[in-house]
C-alpha cells in the first residue's frame, strides 16, 4: 500500500498514481479503528486496510464513481454523504440527471439509463470482478453530514467544507488541528478543472478554488496523481490549473471566429483529445455537456453568438432542460441525525480519555 502519513492522517495513492477510475483516499486511524475519506484507491489497498483496521465510517465527498466504488467492501461501516448527494445516491433518475445522461440523451434516454442500471443492480457481478458498477454501491449511503460544522472523525476534527462546482454538493475535507485540507478534485493535473456535468458550474467552480486559498492549512491533499503539495506549491499551481479555463474559452471563441460549423465543435478537443475519444466514445457526453457550459456562460457575458449555441444543442443533440440540474439538500437533521449526535458524543468520549 503506497501512502504517506500526517500525524493521524494516513494518504493512501489509489492505483495508477490516482488517475480515475481510481482516486486518493485518506484514513484517519484511532487505534485499531478507522475512517475513511473517499473510497477509490484500489482492491490492494483496501485489502491492506482490512486487514489493519476496523473501517468504522466512511465520509464521502461527492457522489462521482471513482471516489466511491469501493464502499461495497466495507458491508460493516456506516456510508456518509453531502446533503446534495444523498438523493443522487438513492435515486436512478437523479443520479442520471445530475450526470448529465437526461441532458446528452434525453428523456427517453434517460429512462433507458436507469432501466439498464437498475437491471445490472439486480445481478450484480461475481465478486472476483473487480469492476467498478453502480450497482454495487447505489443505495448504500445511511447518513448525510453537515457542512461548515465541526465534527468528530476517528477523535480528529474535522470539518466538510462545501466547495461547489466540480458538482453541486462537493466537499473539502478540513483538519485543523493537522494543518490538512483535503481538496480533492481540485487536483492540479494538466487536464485542468473538470465541470461536465449538469450539476456542475464553472463560476462555482472558480471561487470554491479560490476558497481553499483562504484556508488555513500546510498540506493540501489532491485525489489525482499530484498527491500531497505545500501550501506554496499549492497556490502557484492551482493559478495556472485555473487558467486552463480561460484556455478553453479562447479556443472555442476561434473557432466561432473562423466559422466553425456548430456540429464540429466536439471534435475540437476542448477537453479530451480524438484518441481518448476513440478509446471511451463515453466520453463524448461529458465533451458536449462541458462546451456546452462554456458557450452558454461566454453568451451572457456578452459574446453575441444565440443562434450558434442554439445550433450546437441541436447537433450536439443536447436537451437544454436539464443542462443544468441542481437538487434541494437533503438536510442532516432529517437521516441519520441521532447517529450523527451519538458519533460525536463517541469522538468526544474518545477525545478525553
Amino acid at each position: 500500500m503506497n501512502y504517506e502519513r500526517i500525524g493521524p492522517i494516513d494518504v493512501i495513492f489509489g492505483e495508477r498514481e490516482s488517475r480515475a477510475p481510481f482516486s486518493t483516499v485518506l484514513l484517519l486511524r484511532d487505534g485499531g479503528d478507522a475512517v475513511l475519506i473517499d473510497c477509490g484507491a484500489g482492491h490492494p489497498a483496501f485489502s491492506s486496510v482490512s486487514r489493519e483496521y476496523r473501517v468504522r465510517e466512511i465520509f464521502l465527498t461527492h457522489y462521482h464513481l471513482d471516489h466511491i466504488w469501493g464502499v461495497y467492501l466495507f458491508p460493516q461501516a456506516h456510508k456518509w454523504i453531502n446533503p446534495y448527494d444523498y438523493r443522487k445516491l438513492t435515486s436512478w433518475h437523479e443520479l442520471a440527471k445530475a450526470s448529465g445522461v437526461y441532458a446528452a440523451e434525453g428523456e427517453r434516454g434517460g429512462a433507458a439509463w436507469v432501466a439498464a442500471q437498475q437491471e445490472a443492480a439486480e445481478s450484480p457481478p461475481p465478486e472476483r470482478d473487480t469492476a467498478h458498477a453502480w450497482g454495487r454501491v447505489f443505495g448504500a449511503v445511511d447518513r448525510v453530514y453537515p457542512y461548515q460544522q465541526e465534527l468528530m472523525l476517528a477523535g480528529i476534527r474535522a470539518v466538510m467544507l462545501h466547495a461547489p462546482g466540480h458538482c453541486e454538493g462537493y466537499c473539502c475535507p478540513y483538519f485543523p488541528d493537522h494543518g490538512v485540507l483535503h481538496v480533492g478534485d481540485f487536483d492540479l493535473t494538466s487536464f485542468g478543472p473538470w465541470y461536465c456535468n449538469a450539476d456542475s458550474d464553472i463560476d462555482h467552480f472558480i471561487q470554491s478554488a479560490r476558497m481553499t486559498l483562504e484556508v488555513d492549512a500546510d498540506y493540501y491533499v489532491t485525489s489525482h496523481q499530484k498527491g500531497v503539495v505545500t501550501r506554496i506549491e499549492y497556490r502557484e499551481r492551482l493559478e495556472r490549473y485555473l487558467e486552463v479555463i480561460d484556455r478553453r474559452d479562447e479556443k472555442l471563441r476561434q473557432a466561432v471566429k473562423r466559422g466553425c460549423p456548430p456540429q464540429e465543435l466536439l471534435r475540437q478537443e476542448v477537453f479530451y483529445y480524438a484518441k481518448n475519444l476513440a478509446a471511451n466514445p463515453g466520453l463524448l457526453r461529458y465533451q458536449a455537456i462541458g462546451i456546452a457550459k462554456h458557450l452558454t456562460r461566454m453568451v451572457r457575458r456578452g459574446e453575441p453568438w444565440g443562434d450558434y449555441v442554439e445550433h450546437f444543442f441541436a447537433a450536439a443533440g443536447l436537451d437544454r432542460r436539464y443542462l443544468d440540474v441542481f437538487s434541494v439538500p437533503q438536510a442532516a437533521d432529517q437521516i441519520g441525525a441521532d447517529a450523527l449526535r451519538s458519533h460525536e458524543s463517541e469522538g468526544n468520549t474518545k477525545m478525553n480519555q
